[in-house]
């Protein structure tokens, strides 16, 4: 069952007054969720280590199943 049928299932199953408190609540949303800005943890910084290359696949592409 999609998450679009589950939803109408759902809905189908509530009284009129509950179907208002969720208009209202859908109504009062914000759009876009607030962006909390992540800020390095000041006794942490300076301290880790690269070990190696980060870019390259640690596994060759011969070996991803996906490209199969």
């Amino acid at each position: 069952m999609t998450f679009k049928e589950q939803l109408v299932a759902e809905i189908e199953t509530m009284t009129e007054e509950q179907i208002a408190e969720l208009l209202i609540m859908v109504k009062n949303m914000k759009t876009k969720p607030e962006i909390k800005r992540h800020f390095p943890v000041v006794n942490m910084v300076g301290k880790a280590k690269t070990l190696g290359d980060i870019v390259s696949p640690i596994v060759d592409e011969k070996d991803w199943e996906c490209l199969k």
